[in-house]
């Protein structure tokens, strides 16, 4: 009977055991085969962490080649506070005075590993660091660390062409210029590395690993020549140390194909030191954001569409009324100037204000309106990016149109004024788009400033070629007030030092007088001008049309363009000429002697651009 039990119970006990083992047996089945997948699944996701890998940012070049922007190696450096081989503070106190972070701003970051639980966090300690600097840290042996590749901004060039070119904000987001203009294009894509790790956050050598790379953003190569934009700045930095204006601004354009040549502006900043960003007029973009009264640089145009209309041709004659007109109750005069007959080539020569004044009278507010139009004034210029063949353009975000207004707003004086250049408002590159016309056989070209972009992995260019935006004037117009335009530069002209020994110079002078707010209402200030030259040469097949321009001239002693601007003109297209090799006319040459040179040529201002 007590063998009977013991039996019984023997063989309970393995009951129980067959059948806890087989309940095991069934849960590790269920473990490892049924819910295998997605048991592994939570698992890595646990286990699995991702880093962001960053590409670099696309290079900017001049049209043959040379760095204007890139980028510069440095270092990002990334913390785990709990992997500190010693106390924190002494830590971070190593870390402030070798990198230069503030202690309190590294606290405050490493105080977010406290609240992450057992989950390791690591932190930001700081982005861009110099190589050397980082390199600095080794000698103290610190665990918890990762320093990784980077890179920052770059302008090898510095001041050269800034405004242009633009900056990147704290984000690395371009926030003017070429940087703007194209960071679509410029930025790199992130690739992106997802591995499993253990518990102190290391990747597990034989666990999970994916990375997809990241993609460098694509290079632009601008249609200026750093040679060339040197010249440019060079010059236009004597004119500012000789006659103090508070801006000055110049620009060069290819009339055949509407390719920028030269940008340059003062004042410009360093983009490598954002002190001298401070001021918004240091790094504001003006040649495209500013507008000005352009006074007598607009008569050219004007009267260009009077001969197109066939109106009147060089030889008309205009009775200038010996320097003083009443129209429409107002007075107009050439200033100090006591003009009678004048034909329309001696009204551009000498610049008259009332000679061009009764030209466009002939005209009528409605021709003159759309000459105006034709020629692109009160519209952006639309200068951007345009792939040939592809979608719409990338555009200058901040363009300003200047302003024209529409024909049901002039009143009786407009026609007198408007193309004289007073009460309109263009911007540099309006202007020297309109010029494009005159020196193109009639046909304005869409100005650009991307010749092409290039993809740094696959080598892929995509180019931008040159665009007509049509013919604003028949190519006769174009020859007859080019004619004209010559004599402004030849003795009795209001330009005779914008001259250049070996070429024939078209071109003309302006000096607006700048409009004053005052308590008893608006006035022409006397005092507060802008003096410009613009013109093209060689005049007949010319290399470039080019325009110099003085905001408020404050010494010197002289305001006019004629005076201020036109031998930045001469000295620009003598270089630049002599740069692009581009021979001389030697009966030019001759002339210019026998008159004893540009520039010692006998210079009278003329008055009358004051208006």
């Amino acid at each position: 009977m007590k063998r009977v039990h013991w039996l019984t119970r023997l063989a309970l006990v393995f009951a129980m055991l067959f059948v806890g083992y087989g309940l095991l047996a069934r849960h590790l089945y269920r473990l490892q085969v049924t819910r295998h997948d997605e048991l592994r699944g939570k698992a890595q996701t646990k286990c699995l962490t991702s880093r962001t890998n960053l590409g670099q940012r696309g290079g900017i070049y001049d049209a043959i080649g040379n760095p204007l922007a890139g980028n510069l190696a440095c270092r990002d450096i990334f913390a785990e506070p709990r992997r500190f081989n010693a106390p924190r503070e002494e830590v971070l106190q190593i870390l402030s005075d070798v990198l230069g972070v503030d202690l309190r701003v590294l606290r405050t970051r490493c105080a977010r590993a406290d609240v992450a639980g057992d989950r390791p966090v690591e932190v930001v300690i700081a982005r861009q660091v110099d190589i050397r600097v980082a390199e600095a840290l080794q000698k103290y042996e610190l665990t918890g660390l990762r320093v990784v590749d980077s890179y920052r901004r770059f302008y090898p060039k510095r001041a050269l062409m800034a405004n242009l070119l633009g900056f990147l904000d704290d984000e690395g987001k371009g926030v003017s210029g070429i940087e703007q203009l194209m960071d679509a294009h410029l930025r790199p894509s992130s690739g992106r590395a997802v591995f499993e790790r253990h518990r102190r956050g290391r990747r597990l050598e034989a666990g999970f690993y994916r990375e997809q790379a990241a993609r460098d953003g694509w290079d632009i190569y601008l249609t200026i020549q750093e040679p060339i934009q040197q010249i440019v700045e060079e010059e236009l930095a004597v004119m500012c140390e000789a006659f103090g204006p508070k801006a000055a601004y110049a620009l060069m354009l290819d009339p055949r194909t509407g390719a920028i040549m030269a940008w340059a502006q003062s004042p410009s900043f360093d983009p490598n030191d954002r002190s001298t960003m401070r001021d918004p007029a240091n790094w504001q973009n003006a040649i495209l954001t500013h507008g000005f009264e352009p006074g007598s640089i607009m008569k050219s145009v004007a009267v260009a569409g009077a001969i197109d209309y066939g109106i009147v041709s060089l030889n008309s004659r205009f009775y200038c009324e010996r320097g003083c007109w009443f129209y429409g109750g107002r007075p107009l005069r050439d200033s100090g100037h006591r003009y009678e007959n004048m034909t329309v080539s001696e009204i551009i020569q000498k610049s008259s204000n009332i000679g061009t004044a009764k030209i466009a009278l002939a005209m009528g507010d409605r021709r003159l309106y759309q000459v105006l139009s034709r020629f692109g004034f009160g519209q952006a210029t639309g200068l951007g990016f345009r792939e040939f063949g592809e979608g719409a353009p990338v555009l200058f975000p901040s363009e300003a149109t200047g302003i024209f207004r529409d024909l049901p707003q002039w009143d009786t004086l407009s026609v007198t004024r408007f193309p004289i250049g007073q009460g309109i408002l263009v911007t540099p590159l309006q202007m020297v788009q309109s010029y494009l016309a005159l020196a193109n056989d009639g046909v304005m070209m869409q100005p650009y400033i991307i010749d092409h972009i290039r993809d740094p992995k696959t080598g892929e260019e995509r180019y931008s070629l040159p665009v007509a935006k049509g013919r604003v004037i028949r190519p006769e117009t174009a020859a007859h007030i080019t004619a004209a335009m010559k004599l402004v530069t030849q003795p009795g002209g209001t330009a005779t030092r914008a001259a250049v020994a070996g070429y024939e110079v078209a071109g003309k002078t302006g000096t607006s007088q700048k409009w004053v707010n005052g308590p008893g209402g608006g006035f022409y200030a006397y005092d507060q001008c802008v003096g410009s030259f613009i013109g093209y040469v060689p005049a007949d097949d010319p290399a470039f049309v080019l325009l110099v321009v003085a905001d408020e001239p404050t010494r010197g002693g002289s305001r006019y363009g004629g005076i201020v601007a036109a031998p930045v003109f001469s000295r620009v297209a003598e270089r630049t000429l002599r740069y692009l090799q581009v021979a001389p006319n030697l009966s030019a040459t001759a002339e210019l002697h026998r008159r004893g040179g540009a520039r010692d040529a006998a210079v009278t201002p003329a008055l009358t651009d004051a208006h």
